[in-house]
C-alpha cells in the first residue's frame, strides 16, 4: 500500500520517501525510479516481491510457537518500519547510505541483515519451544521437503540477484554466474565441514551451506567477478557453520538458524563486497564505482561495515521495541500456549495438519 512509495518515492529526502505514490498512484508505465528503461508498474511490483519475503524470514527463527494474528501485525509493522527505512537509505539513490558509497547490488542488508538480526532478537523475546534442550540437534521433520524448498529458493534466487541488473544484459549474467557459483561453493563448504565433525556427507548440510552462499553474494553480486564468487560461498559457510553453534552458547531457540545463515551470512557477504567489487563489472551496465580492495579503494570496506553496523543495531532496537509493545497489547501476545504447541499450530491456530 505504502511501502513502494517510502522507498522509491522521488523526494529529495536522505532517509525515507514519500506518500506520493501511496496505493499506486502515479505507477504506471512511466520509467521507474531507477532507470528509464524499466515502467515503473513492473519494477514496484518487482521490488514488493522482495518487500514480501524478507519477513518470511524471521519467521523460520520461531516456527512452532508463534501465533498467527500477532505475526500478521508484525508484517506488516516491521516491513513498515524497519525494512522501508533500510531499503531506502540503501537502494534509493536519494538515500544517505547510497550515497555514502555503500553496494549493494540486490538487497543484502535490507533483506537479510535486517532480518537476521530481527530474527536473532524475536527467537529470545518469544522464547524456546517446550522441550528444547541446551546442546541437542533436533532431528529435521522432513529432509525431502527440505531439500526441494533450497533447490526452488535457489532457482528463485537467479530472478533476486539476476533481476536486480533490471535488463538482460552482461551484468545480469554476471549476478546470476557468481549467484550459482557462490551457492554450490556454499554448500559444499558446509558439507566438508559436515564430513569432518561427523563422518557423513550431509544433505542438510549442502542446503545450509547453498542458502548462506546465496545469502553472501546477494550485495555484490553485480559488482564481483566469477572467481571470487567462490570464495564468498567458501568463508561465508565455513563462518555461518560456527555461527549456528552461538545459539547454544547463549542459549537461545533460533529453530532454522536464521541468524547465523541471514544475519551473519548478510553481514559477511557486504563485508566482502567492499573487498571483491570492480569496477570492470559495474561498467558492463555503464554504472562508474570505485571499486573495492581490489581495485586499490580500501575506503569501500568502510563503507560497507558502517552501512552494514547501522542496518543491524537499527532492525536490532526497532524490532526489539515493536516486540515488546506488541508482547503487552491485549490480544497481540506473541507466544502460543503449551498445549497448543503440543497439538501443532496447524491444527491449534488453522484447524488443519500439514502431516
Amino acid at each position: 500500500m505504502i511501502g513502494y512509495s517510502l522507498v522509491f518515492n522521488k523526494k529529495k529526502n536522505p532517509f525515507i520517501g514519500g506518500l506520493d505514490n501511496a496505493f499506486f498512484i502515479g505507477v504506471d508505465d512511466h520509467p521507474s525510479p531507477v532507470t528509464d528503461s524499466l515502467p515503473s508498474i513492473i519494477f514496484a511490483i518487482y521490488q514488493g516481491m522482495s518487500a514480501a519475503i524478507t519477513p518470511a524470514f524471521i519467521f523460520g527463527s520461531i516456527v512452532e510457537r508463534d501465533r498467527v494474528v500477532p505475526s500478521i501485525v508484525f508484517i506488516f509493522i516491521w516491513t513498515t518500519v524497519v525494512y522501508d527505512p533500510i531499503a531506502y537509505w540503501t537502494c534509493n539513490p536519494n538515500g544517505w547510505i547510497y550515497q555514502l558509497g555503500s553496494l549493494d547490488f540486490a538487497g543484502g542488508i535490507p533483506a537479510h541483515t535486517s532480518s537476521g538480526i530481527a530474527a536473532l532478537v524475536y527467537s529470545i523475546i518469544i522464547g524456546r519451544r517446550h522441550g528444547y534442550e541446551k546442546n541437542k540437534e533436533i532431528e529435521p521433520q522432513n529432509i525431502i521437503n527440505a531439500t526441494f524448498g533450497t533447490f526452488l529458493i535457489w532457482f528463485g534466487w537467479f530472478g533476486f540477484n539476476g533481476g536486480s541488473a533490471l535488463g538482460a544484459n552482461s551484468r545480469a549474467a554476471i549476478a546470476c554466474t557468481v549467484t550459482n557459483l557462490a551457492a554450490v561453493s556454499g554448500g559444499l563448504t558446509w558439507m566438508f565441514f559436515d564430513y569432518r565433525t561427523k563422518k557423513k556427507l550431509s544433505i542438510l548440510g549442502f542446503c545450509s551451506g547453498t542458502i548462506t552462499g546465496l545469502v553472501a553474494i546477494t550485495p555484490g553480486s553485480g559488482y564481483v567477478s566469477i572467481p571470487s564468487s567462490v570464495i564468498f560461498g567458501f568463508i561465508a559457510a565455513a563462518s555461518c557453520r560456527f555461527a549456528v553453534k552461538l545459539k547454544y552458547f547463549f542459549d537461545y531457540d533460533d529453530t532454522l538458524d536464521v541468524f547465523a545463515i541471514h544475519g551473519i551470512g548478510g553481514f559477511i557477504g557486504n563485508l566482502m563486497t567492499g573487498i571483491f567489487a570492480q569496477k570492470s563489472i559495474a561498467a558492463l551496465d555503464n554504472i562508474n564505482i570505485s571499486g573495492g580492495l581490489l581495485d586499490g579503494n580500501w575506503m569501500q570496506i568502510i563503507y560497507q561495515f558502517t552501512a552494514s553496523v547501522v542496518g543491524i543495531v537499527y532492525s536490532l532496537l526497532i524490532t526489539a521495541a515493536i516486540l515488546l509493545i506488541m508482547n503487552i497489547t491485549p490480544g497481540l501476545s506473541l507466544r502460543s500456549k503449551k498445549e497448543d504447541e503440543e497439538e501443532g499450530i496447524d491444527k491449534s491456530e488453522l484447524g488443519e495438519s500439514v502431516y
